[in-house]
């Protein structure tokens, strides 16, 4: 049992170090996006270099996230059916943003 926090653990410090690059480069990106125009935006998700580096921070920020709440629901929530039920909400919160996220992406591509 202590492997898999130690796991979970790790995991979160390497999303982290990830979201520190990833973030500057999302806050830089949403700057020049104020003069983007609709079709602007569309060319910037086209190009598959910025569809991975996006891709590669949400999912990176929706997993640091879940292990966040995960840890809180651990450290302070003492009932076993809360945790199952908090932590069936946090999954289902994770996987529907991971969902939106990509239809937005292949929306963006497909219309035209």
């Amino acid at each position: 049992m202590k492997n898999i926090y130690t796991i979970k653990w790790l995991i979160q410090r390497i999303t982290a170090l990830l979201l520190i690059p990833l973030s500057f480069w999302f806050i830089y990106q949403c700057i020049s996006f104020q003069n983007f125009e609709y079709k602007e935006l569309q060319f910037f998700f086209q190009s598959y270099l910025n569809i991975f580096i996006f891709l590669s921070m949400m999912i990176a920020m929706l997993v640091h996230a879940k292990l966040g709440c995960e840890t809180i629901i651990q450290d302070y929530i003492s009932q076993i059916n809360l945790k199952k039920i908090f932590n069936f909400f946090i999954n289902f919160i994770t996987l529907c943003s991971l969902f939106l996220i990509i239809v937005a992406i292949i929306r963006l591509n497909i219309t035209q």
